[in-house]
């Protein structure tokens, strides 16, 4: 059965639209998890031997959240303008 080369594009845009929603949903329903982790990781004796140490640890929330957001939206935005005709999915 023969596809159209459109349908498959499309199908990738809605594959990457999705993708971006699951990414944004799994981190942060496994953010108070590793953050925590992080957490607990730090305060424990000795974590490094220099004094910004404590403060490198402080940004994982930080970092996490910044890369769940990135990534998370940028996915969905190649997979919206995929479907709008722009953008590296265009159909």
């Amino acid at each position: 059965m023969f596809v159209a080369r459109k349908e498959l594009k499309m199908r990738s845009s809605l594959l990457a639209l999705f993708g971006g929603m699951l990414f944004l949903v799994f981190g942060l329903v496994l953010a108070p998890t590793i953050l925590s982790q992080a957490a607990s990781s730090g305060s424990s004796a000795n974590i490094g031997s220099f004094a910004g140490t404590q403060s490198i640890n402080d940004l994982v929330p930080l970092i996490y959240y910044t890369v769940v957001a990135i990534g998370g939206i940028g996915l969905i935005g190649a997979g919206g303008a995929g479907i709008a005709g722009k953008g590296p999915l265009a159909s």
